[in-house]
């Protein structure tokens, strides 16, 4: 009696069983079991290269290193720079910058000239200060003097609500 079993298998049908020794019982020639078709082989993803244009030194040492092993190359056009940052053997971050000899920058940047040193301080002499003093506290006093307010002598003219 057969035996039924539940197969959730859903693709080509199986092969059959094969007989326990490898000649079949009519033909005494050994059969060869069929060869699967050859599959590539598993790729293995390689750490990538990350190109990353950069502006700065600065700019580029806050890059963040990527995690996969993936090397990131950061050019910095405007300086004759190129940045390198990976992932060393240890896990540390390995940052690495490389100048160009032969670089000479489109606009180059105007000669600094050094800053003549400032004079040294003269201060007036003591007896000066006190003219001056003397001349402003003089102002002083004519102003106060003009803009004291005259009193008034002549009577207000009669209005609304007086009382006349």
């Amino acid at each position: 009696m057969e035996q039924y079993r539940f197969d959730p298998y859903t693709g080509p049908p199986l092969p059959q069983a094969r007989p326990a020794s490898s000649r079949t019982w009519l033909s005494g020639v050994p059969q060869t079991p069929p060869t699967p078709p050859p599959q590539p082989p598993a790729r293995q993803e390689q750490p990538g290269v990350i190109f990353r244009p950069v502006a700065s030194f600065d700019e580029a040492k806050a890059v963040p290193t990527d995690f996969s092993g993936a090397l990131t190359i950061m050019p910095d056009w405007a300086h004759g720079y190129i940045y390198a940052k990976a992932l060393g053997d240890n896990g540390n971050p390995v940052f690495r910058a490389y100048r160009d000899v032969d670089y000479s920058p489109v606009q180059t940047p105007p000669p600094q000239t050094v800053a003549a040193p400032a004079p040294a301080m003269e201060y007036a002499p003591l007896e000066e200060l006190e003219r001056l003093r003397q001349d402003v506290n003089a102002l002083r006093e004519e102003l106060t003097a003009a803009k004291a307010p005259a009193k008034e002598t002549a009577e207000k003219p009669a209005g609304r609500g007086s009382k006349t």
